[in-house]
């Protein structure tokens, strides 16, 4: 493992805009905000004492829990196409997002189309593939977290799907104080906010047209105040299982 704090904290960062398809990212960018290639310092670490730590670690400034996949809801597939920037860089890439018999899976694809890696979630349990000759500089966990917040993070909320009683509805959940904004048309806004500031700002994912279980936003911009970066979503196909 890196002993520059900068360089491993720079990685992380990356490891955030993974939803989906952090690895994609890794490969469209030839190099880091310290002019390094990224996963140099990591090259070769595979089976390693410091790779195992860097995948093990949950890096503090990046709170969150994993929502138990027992928990989540009615099956689905879903195919979705994700464009974002982060600081300069711009990035794009598909992905593939099943639940199904109480396990998530999440197929990235490199920007050719074919599987850069599979990731799976049965209860809180995390299983990891990579297809490609790529060493990964973060835990494949980070790749959930967006995943819950913009799609399941209502199975933790009071009013569940919604609407609640009221256009704003906030609530405090694991630390972080959540808020969601409905209209007619179905939830609009949903955002996040650490109880303890840290990190600073918020997570806010904006549902364009309106959402609602079963019938999601065509069109998911999510800014993430906390580091930097944005996605935009757009959902190609959805469908019930």
């Amino acid at each position: 493992m890196t002993d520059n704090r900068g360089k491993k904290t720079r990685f992380g960062l990356l490891a955030r805009i993974g939803l989906l398809g952090g690895l994609t990212l890794t490969l469209a960018c030839h190099q880091t905000q310290a002019g390094h290639e990224p996963g140099a310092d990591f090259a070769g670490d595979s089976g390693s004492a410091a790779g195992a730590e860097s995948a093990g670690e949950q890096d503090p400034g990046y709170p969150g829990e994993l929502i138990p996949t027992q928990d989540m809801g009615p099956d689905f597939l879903a195919r979705q196409k994700l464009t974002g920037t982060f600081g300069e860089r711009e990035f794009a890439f598909e992905a593939v997002m099943q639940l199904r018999g109480g396990t998530l899976t999440v197929l990235g694809l490199t920007p050719f189309g074919t599987k850069a890696f599979v990731l799976t979630q049965t209860g809180t349990e995390v299983a990891f593939e990579l297809l490609i000759d790529r060493e990964l500089p973060f835990p494949p966990e980070y790749m959930l977290q967006d995943i819950h917040r913009a799609w399941l993070w209502q199975v933790r909320l009071p009013w569940g799907s919604g609407p609640p009683s009221t256009e704003a509805a906030t609530t405090e959940v694991a630390g972080e104080r959540v808020s969601e904004q409905w209209t007619a048309n179905g939830l609009v806004r949903r955002s996040f906010v650490r109880l303890d500031g840290a990190p600073e700002g918020e997570i806010r994912v904006d549902y364009v047209g309106g959402h609602r279980t079963g019938r999601p936003a065509k069109q998911v911009v999510l800014d993430n105040g906390w580091f930097g970066y944005r996605l935009e979503i757009e959902t190609l196909d959805w469908r019930a299982l």
